[in-house]
């Protein structure tokens, strides 16, 4: 008995054996598995990494560009502003010297207009003055007394006037919004004016407020 059992024992040890190396290659397959599926997953993760830090370098040039442009787009527009600030303040500038010179046009003309008589020189003086302007093309008259502005007489049948709704009698008292108290400040607003020009025309007719547009034409020329 105990020879058939030792005769036997080489053979259930090669069994073991046998089992665990079938075992050991199957772990060493499972591993071998296991690192080439780590490894795969390593690959898709360090690409993940690079698409990342790609994404990251661009939108840190986007970020850079975008404030490059807000910089230029601030830098233009605060020179935009400076330049209208400045054309304000010409523009304030000029108004101020038309004001100064539309008085003195006022008073030169009412000077001359209280002056009995004018030499030729000095007439021709006032006409070459008063063609650098326009006119009406309305023939005035002095207010009633007690009263401000110009009273319409007729009208210079080549004028736009005579077809823009202004009749015989009407008192002007304003051109442009601006006051008309007499035939020399109307005269010294033309002389500012231009020829085809459109004007806005107050009057009063039978005491009530009207409004009239109407173009201004050349001063005639002298035959």
């Amino acid at each position: 008995m105990q020879t058939g059992s030792t005769s036997r024992l080489p053979w259930v040890l090669s069994g073991i054996l046998a089992a665990a190396l079938c075992a050991l290659g199957a772990w060493h397959l499972h591993q071998v598995a296991l690192a080439r599926s780590w490894r795969a997953q390593l690959r898709e993760q360090h690409q993940l990494l690079v698409e990342l830090e790609t994404l990251r370098l661009e939108n840190e040039r986007l970020r850079a560009a975008t404030a490059v442009a807000t910089n230029e787009s601030s830098a233009e527009t605060t020179r935009e502003l400076l330049r209208l600030r400045s054309e304000v303040t010409q523009m304030r500038k000029q108004l101020a010297e038309l004001e100064t010179l539309r008085a003195a046009n006022a008073r030169l003309l009412q000077a001359l207009q209280s002056t009995p008589q004018l030499s030729p020189t000095q007439m021709a003086h006032v006409v070459a003055a008063r063609k650098q302007g326009a006119i009406l093309g309305v023939l005035i008259q002095p207010a009633p007394a007690g009263q401000s502005g110009v009273l319409v007489a007729g009208f210079d049948p080549q004028s736009p006037a005579a077809t823009s709704g202004l009749q015989p009698g009407d008192l002007i008292y304003a051109l442009d919004g601006r006051p008309i108290p007499n035939a020399g400040v109307l005269q010294a607003e033309m002389l500012t004016r231009t020829p085809g020009e459109t004007v806005v025309v107050d009057v009063l007719r039978s005491n009530t407020p009207m409004r009239f547009h109407v173009r201004t034409r050349a001063f005639p020329a002298t035959p």
